[in-house]
Order: structure tokens, then C-alpha cells, then sequence
């Protein structure tokens, strides 16, 4: 028998699938219980009403794949020491517009925080959330600067704000049509940017 932990999990997990497939206009309480193999009263066990498992799911939505993210570059920077792999991480990966996968990331992201505009409670959610992505992604920044990976008079917090603003403003991507910058130019410019940030060579160890 799953525990409350899986149950709950479980309810969040199809409710997050739900907004995805058809958003927050045609969703329902009765089909998410019918998904999820439960009676509807249980659903209201977990989460006070609709907007409770609404704003769970877009928690949820939101913080999808940026935890795993920060996980595998705080694992590069400290355990690999790959400053090549770093580079081509948040080059070829996060900040690549033309990523499919990323694509969907960005537009989820933007999406639930566009429901924030009419939803305090949601808001307050996210604050907390992103307050522990954010300190997750300032650990590996400090550590790439203990390492010689960054230059150690960068603000720590400046820069992780940066490899997070860069990835969802590429999602303008989506209109910018013939005006997107060739692929080879844009990695260009973002490598670049990231060498400018790196510690001078008489100071690398």
C-alpha cells in the first residue's frame, strides 16, 4: 500500500501532467481522482480545495528539472572540477533557445509565473522554492570560485541570477522567428561572456 508521502506525490505529479496537456481552464478535481485511483475526499485530505492542489502542482511546475540542474552542475564543479563541462552545460544546455526540451522547461516556468499576477498564495509558494533553488545554485557558484573557476571578485549572487534570467529570457525565442541569432553566434557570444567572468590568467592556480 503506497504511503502518504507516494499518495500525495502521486496526486501532484498528475496534477502537474494535467495543466500541461490541457491548463488550469479545463481542469477537474474528478478527473485527477479518477487518474490518480482515489476517491475525490482523499484529494481533499492532502489539499484544503481546487486552488490548494492547483498551486501544489504549479510549485511543482516550477521547480521541475532546476533542482536536478543545479544538482548535476554543483556535482561537475565539485566532484569532476570540469570547467570545459560546465561551459558546455549552461552553453549547449540551459541557455541553448533552439533545445526542445528546454523549450518546454522555459514556457512551464513563465506560465506559472505568470499565475502569480492574480495568486498571492502561489507567489508566496514560489518565493519559497526558488529561495532554496537559489541557494543551491549560489553553493556551486562559490565553489567554482574556490576552484579557480570564476573569477572571485564576481557577486555570487549577481551570477547565479544570471544563469537563471539567460535560459527564461530565451524563451522570446518562441516570436523571435527569422531574427534569432545563428546557433554558432549565439554560443559564441555566450562563451565569451562566461571566459570575461573567469580569473585573470596570472591568478588561475
Amino acid at each position: 500500500m503506497p504511503s502518504s508521502q507516494d499518495t500525495e506525490a502521486l496526486i501532484v505529479r498528475e496534477a502537474q501532467k494535467m495543466l500541461e496537456e490541457s491548463g488550469e481552464s479545463a481542469f477537474r478535481v474528478t478527473e485527477l481522482a479518477r487518474r490518480c485511483d482515489v476517491a475525490v475526499s482523499l484529494l481533499y485530505h492532502y489539499f484544503r480545495d481546487r486552488d490548494g492542489l492547483l498551486a501544489a502542482a504549479r510549485e511543482a511546475q516550477f521547480v521541475a528539472r532546476v533542482e536536478e540542474d543545479t544538482a548535476r552542475m554543483r556535482s561537475t564543479v565539485t566532484e569532476q572540477h570540469d570547467l570545459a563541462r560546465v561551459l558546455s552545460m549552461i552553453i549547449d544546455d540551459f541557455c541553448d533557445p533552439r533545445n526542445e526540451a528546454r523549450r518546454l522547461l522555459r514556457l512551464d516556468r513563465m506560465e506559472v509565473l505568470a499565475a502569480t499576477r492574480h495568486d498571492p498564495a502561489l507567489r508566496d509558494r514560489l518565493v519559497r522554492a526558488q529561495a532554496g533553488l537559489s541557494a543551491a545554485i549560489c553553493e556551486a557558484v562559490d565553489k567554482a570560485k574556490a576552484d579557480g573557476m570564476l573569477d572571485p571578485r564576481v557577486d555570487t549572487k549577481a551570477f547565479s541570477f544570471l544563469l537563471e534570467v539567460i535560459p527564461l529570457g530565451t524563451g522570446l525565442s518562441e516570436v523571435y522567428g527569422t531574427s534569432l541569432p545563428d546557433d554558432d553566434k549565439w554560443k559564441e557570444l555566450m562563451l565569451r561572456i562566461l571566459v570575461a567572468l573567469m580569473p585573470p590568467a596570472d591568478q588561475n592556480p
